[in-house]
């Protein structure tokens, strides 16, 4: 549902099978059997469904398909020609998926007649989903970010652009996903408190000339940070177990006063 609505918001095209509703989606029910059944969850993803799948585009009306149907194709020692991996993987799409373990956030290995081979990448959470349109320039770096954190302690809905990522290296990047990682990770506040590693507290400037904050919407907030790996640094404000991130310093500087 988390990756429809993701789609839905970005305007991605959603090419399916026409058949697409009589497909199992567990050993003994299809989508269409989705539409008698009742509860909140059940209707939302009905609402969604209907919205992407009812209508066109359906792959396999196309007058040119993207795949050779006189070609065969493998995955994983499975012939899948025919199908929607090959018209995705020649097509240069992503695959969506319910979860399940062959096709759950990773990336396939299709070979056409024995020697071309295309990687195709299966998304069955948001946060792949959102990694793979950010591999192609669909959703921002922060878009991805509260994609990959949403419904963890970490929420980047408040980080302000200016104060992102646009200078940061992909070490540097990477830095910061391993600390949050681990940030989302960690059991309890106290243990997050006590890492050596994450090293968070308060933030407390000397005074008022140093205060990063002072001019900002966020003053009477009490402002913490952690650390990213040397010599990076997270600010943000804790309110009940979510930490909500605000900004991101590269070079400690400012951090060297508070």
């Amino acid at each position: 549902m988390k990756c429809l609505k993701l789609i839905s918001e970005k305007n991605c095209q959603i090419q399916k099978h026409s058949m697409l509703y009589s497909r199992k989606i567990t050993k003994d029910k299809t989508l269409n059997d989705l539409r008698g059944m009742r509860g909140d969850h059940v209707t939302r993803l009905k609402s969604l469904l209907l919205s992407v799948t009812d209508a066109p585009p359906f792959w396999d009306w196309k007058e040119e398909f993207a795949q050779d149907l006189t070609a065969e194709y493998i995955c994983e020692n499975e012939d899948v020609s025919a199908t929607s991996l090959p018209e995705a993987a020649e097509d240069k799409g992503v695959l969506l998926s319910f979860p399940h373990k062959k096709y759950q956030d990773r990336v396939l290995r299709i070979v056409k007649n024995g020697q071309d081979i295309f990687s195709l990448p299966a998304a069955a959470t948001v946060s792949f989903m959102a990694k793979c349109l950010l591999d192609r320039d669909v959703v921002e770096f922060n878009e991805y970010l509260a994609a990959r954190y949403a419904g963890t302690r970490l929420n980047f809905s408040m980080l302000e652009p200016e104060f992102g990522f646009d200078d940061f290296e992909k070490e540097e990047v990477d830095d910061c996903l391993r600390a949050f990682d681990k940030f989302v990770s960690i059991h309890t506040w106290d243990e997050i408190y006590q890492d050596q590693g994450l090293r968070y507290k308060k933030y407390s400037p000397g005074s008022d000339a140093y205060d990063w904050f002072r001019r900002a919407k966020y003053r009477g907030l009490s402002i913490d940070k952690f650390r990213c790996g040397n010599p990076k640094r997270c600010f943000g404000f804790r309110k009940g177990d979510v930490f909500y991130v605000l900004r991101m310093e590269r070079d400690h500087k400012i951090s060297d006063h508070g």
